[in-house]
């Protein structure tokens, strides 16, 4: 270091003390020192006394150099610094000559200042030891970056210690940790020497499966991807145990690149998450088998009513007194009744679980409203109740909307207006809006008041529900009819006056017309006839007696040729035999079903089946089940036309015109009769002559008035057909009691087939074992059906004797 010139004092710049002529600095080297961006101090180190400082020194200490050179340093430094100033410090220097840097927070006028400060000793020209030099540098900015940056680690430490996520950083290989949370450790059950491996020791943990799993996380690392994964890890002290992993890798400005990743045990969330599963399949499970026992249920709820009505409506074609027309009129009705309530039910049921779909289709708004108000025709006739259609101007001819749902819909409006009305008229008029198309069913009955009408579409309500009430019901009518019009888009709005009546109004969304029908003139009616299908040959397909029975007697009533076939393969070796207009298919059948069967027939003629009728011939399915999607998807096999059970003669009348499009106009003039109206018969026939005690009468009095005088002898056939299928049946049940398990499906099947036929025998008590039998095995339920099963037999026995009898006894 290059020696600075001797300096002296000038007599006016000597300050106290009497400093010695050496501390005087020369201008240039004054000058020099001040443009220097340090402090400089000059200490005399045997005395501890300021030499010299420069212009950066002056601010950094907040101190005059006039005031201070000569001075002990202990009179204007702070104790700190003037603390390393003292000779025995600088003694400590003579051998390294310089101290390293350390930092000093100094008290100035001005406040606490952090400052660097590192000591020097230097020889000096003129002085007779080294002198010593301190140099001073501001580091009150670099603490408090420096105290920032601790706080800031310090607050970063707490979050990742208090957050239930494990925080690591990792180099790309996954071979180093930069930083891990604390958390880490308890998660994945590591040491600390353990953790000092680096992170290539997680792979130890996860579960030998889950480790393909876990290998992907580098594949995503490589594509520039984050990744996402739920692992299981063996735990060394808590056993398997879920976390889930996230990581991503970040390139930084350096060019050096790292992997942020969080680690979370997720192990309760995983049992909650897999006990949610459980509850949802035992859900999805409970709502499968509620949709499996609607449809047993409709099966087998409308198979006897079918029975019901079909018998009752025969019964009204034939002579009766008029008491006995009276009471078999009243029995009709209430059969009606029923009917409805169960359909509301099972419409109600698929409603409320989601399962109803719309089925859109071209169809006339108002051919769809005339065909209601001819269905409703009798009932409000029987009121004496005027029942009229208007349609406004600019009507559709056709639209786009699901007919079934759209006439299920008024119909419930129109039946809820006949029955609160008693007098005066039921009005359905058709308009057509800018883009609604609006259904209006306006009665003048007994109305409601203002604050009744916002529960009228709640199910199971009524705007009446006192005991008392002159009108029953389930109250599910309207609230259906509210969720099928949701369904198809559209709104439906009351209006009623108490006294006066009330108007609902349905408004659908008005698809693009085809074209338009010139408004009604005034109000139109419209009752429907019988078709005459004289000559039509018709193919009957159907296991079930009764409902052969009833069926074949309402198509020889239209004029129709019948023939019935009892299975599917008899049903489709009748076709190959002669040539139907129309066959008739029940779907639930013993052995090939209707669908198998219709399948075949559609494959046209085959070395199996050489068929003489032509495979396009129309095929209606008839079927007992009324679950929502059945009709649609029975037409999706292939079926033509669908007949729900109990058939009806105006279902199978308007069933019949669709399928037979080319047949002859109605000519009947009294065709717009209820099978009710004008008739009279008896609710309880009298008893049978000849008919064993273990028969029911009534039961056999209805088959003898299928065919009064006997002359189809149709009672002996029905006898004989039942004897003969026991003679199949047996045998098939005791094949399936021989082995060492009982062929439940088998027992099932004799169950349900006995169960049916021997009940329109008048069997009853056989009949209702069979049914206990077939629940039993409905509900995988074996113990204790060996014993109804011996029961079931000895019944069996009973009753073929009793028809043995019956067939050699007085017809």
């Amino acid at each position: 270091m290059t020696r600075p010139e001797p300096i002296e004092w000038s007599p006016d710049e000597e300050p106290a003390g009497h400093a010695p002529a050496l501390l005087r600095a020369s201008p240039e080297i004054q000058a020099i020192a001040d443009q220097l961006p340090l402090g400089v101090l000059v200490i005399e180190t045997s005395v501890a006394r300021i030499l010299h400082l420069n212009r950066e020194a002056e601010r950094l200490l907040v101190l005059r150099r006039a005031q201070v050179l000569g001075h002990a340093a202990s009179q204007h430094l702070d104790p700190a610094l003037a603390e390393l100033c003292q000779p025995a410090r600088w003694r400590q220097l003579e051998g390294a000559r310089q101290a390293g840097r350390e930092d000093l927070r100094l008290q100035t006028a001005f406040g606490l200042r952090w400052l660097q400060v590192q000591r020097s000793l230097v020889s000096w020209a003129g002085a007779r030891r080294p002198v010593g030099l301190i140099s001073l540098q501001d580091a009150s900015a670099k603490r408090q970056l420096e105290r920032a940056l601790q706080e800031s680690d310090t607050r970063f430490r707490e979050v990742t210690d208090s957050v239930r996520e494990c925080l690591f950083v990792t180099t790309p290989n996954w071979d180093r940790l930069h930083f891990s949370s604390p958390l880490l450790l308890d998660t994945l059950g590591l040491t600390p020497s353990e953790l000092r491996m680096g992170p290539q020791l997680f792979e130890q943990r996860v579960h030998p499966d889950d480790r393909a799993l876990y290998a992907r996380r580098l594949q995503a690392q490589a594509e520039g991807q984050p990744s996402d994964m739920v692992l299981r890890i063996l735990h060394p002290a808590k056993g398997l145990r879920w976390v889930r992993l996230r990581t991503r890798l970040q390139p930084h400005a350096h060019g050096q690149s790292l992997v942020y990743g969080i680690l979370a045990d997720v192990s309760d969330e995983q049992a909650r998450q897999a006990e949610l599963q459980r509850a949802r399949d035992l859900a999805e499970a409970a709502s499968q088998a509620k949709s499996a026992f609607m449809a047993n249920m409709s099966h087998e709820m409308r198979t006897p009513m079918n029975g019901i009505m079909g018998m009752t409506q025969l019964l009204l074609g034939t002579p009766l007194q008029d008491e006995q027309r009276g009471y078999a009129q009243a029995a009709y009705r209430s059969a009606e009744t029923l009917l409805r309530q169960i359909n509301n039910v099972l419409d109600f049921a698929q409603a409320e679980s989601g399962q109803l779909a719309l089925a859109l289709d071209a169809c006339s708004p108002r051919l769809l409203a005339e065909t209601l108000l001819a269905q409703h025709q009798p009932a409000a006739h029987a009121k004496g109740l005027q029942l009229l259609l208007e349609c406004g101007d600019g009507l559709p001819l056709e639209i786009q909307a699901d007919a079934l749902r759209l006439s299920q819909v008024l119909d419930k409006l129109l039946d809820n207006a006949i029955k609160f009305t008693a007098r005066g008229e039921v009005r359905l008029r058709l308009e057509a809006g800018a883009e609604q198309l609006h259904f209006r069913v306006q009665d003048s009955g007994v109305g409601m008041a203002a604050e009744d009408l916002p529960r009228l579409f709640s199910a199971f309500t009524q705007g009446n529900a006192s005991l008392a009430r002159p009108h029953e019901g389930s109250g599910l009518g309207l609230s259906i009819a509210q969720g099928l019009v949701k369904l198809m888009g559209g709104q439906i709005e009351a209006l009623s006056t108490p006294g006066l009546g009330s108007c609902i109004t349905v408004s659908l969304p008005l698809a693009a017309p085809t074209a338009e029908i010139p408004a009604a003139a005034g109000s139109a009616q419209r009752t429907s006839g019988l078709t005459p299908f004289s000559g039509r040959s018709i193919l009957v397909v159907e296991d079930n007696e009764t409902n052969q029975e009833v069926i074949r007697e309402m198509l020889l009533q239209l004029g129709c040729r019948v023939r019935l076939c009892a299975d599917a393969l008899s049903g489709l070796q009748a076709l190959c035999e002669e040539q139907f207009d129309l066959v008739m298919m029940d779907i639930h059948m013993p052995g090939m079903d209707g669908m198998e069967a219709l399948s075949w027939f559609r494959k046209g003629p085959t070395q199996q089946f050489k068929f003489l009728c032509p495979p396009s011939t129309k095929v209606v399915a008839v079927t007992a089940n009324a679950l929502d999607g059945d009709e649609q998807r029975l037409r999706q096999h292939g079926f033509d036309g669908y007949l729900p059970k109990p058939v009806r003669q105006s279902q199978l009348l308007d069933m019949l015109t669709l399928s037979i499009p080319d047949a002859a106009s109605p000519t009947d003039a009294n065709a717009d009769r209820s099978p009710l109206e004008g008739r009279t018969m008896t609710s309880t026939p009298e008893s049978t002559p000849g008919a064993p005690a273990l028969l029911d009468s009534q039961a056999l009095a209805r088959l003898r008035e299928l065919d009064p005088g006997g002359k189809n002898q149709l009672l002996q056939r029905v006898v004989q057909a039942f004897l003969k299928s026991l003679e199949r049946l047996l045998p098939e049940l005791a094949q399936a009691r021989a082995g060492a398990t009982l062929e439940l499906g088998a027992v099932r099947h004799v169950a349900h087939t006995l169960k049916s036929s021997s009940a329109s025998l008048g069997a009853l008590e056989l009949s209702r074992r069979c049914a206990d039998i077939e629940a039993m095995v409905r509900n995988n339920q074996s113990e204790g059906l060996d014993s109804l099963l011996d029961g079931m037999q000895d019944e069996v026995e009973r009753v073929r004797h009793a028809l043995s009898e019956l067939l050699t006894g007085p017809q």
